[in-house]
């Protein structure tokens, strides 16, 4: 399991809404995802998503999240990976 922090610079709530329902239809992550948050940040968005594993999102991000953002000039997301040691959800 991995963690993946996608940060947008200058993103925002609204360019969020905008795309969240292309990327997760009925609101429901991809199979295998654990988590997904997201919010501001002070210099734009910032979202967190917990996956299987670095690979499937790259695949997620190469075939779902890169022809979104190719609609919208000049978002560029900046990926940090980390595994997950441990994740402790109520």
């Amino acid at each position: 399991m991995d963690a993946v922090v996608v940060d947008i610079p200058s993103g925002s709530q609204q360019f969020y809404d905008q795309i969240i329902p292309t990327l997760f239809p009925d609101g429901k992550l991809p199979k295998g995802w654990q988590l997904h948050i997201a919010g501001p940040t002070a210099t734009g968005w910032r979202i967190v998503n917990v996956v299987p594993s670095q690979e499937q999102f790259e695949t997620f991000s190469r075939e779902q999240l890169g022809p979104v953002l190719r609609q919208l000039e000049g978002v560029t997301p900046e990926l940090t990976f980390f595994p997950v040691y441990r994740l402790i959800r109520s």
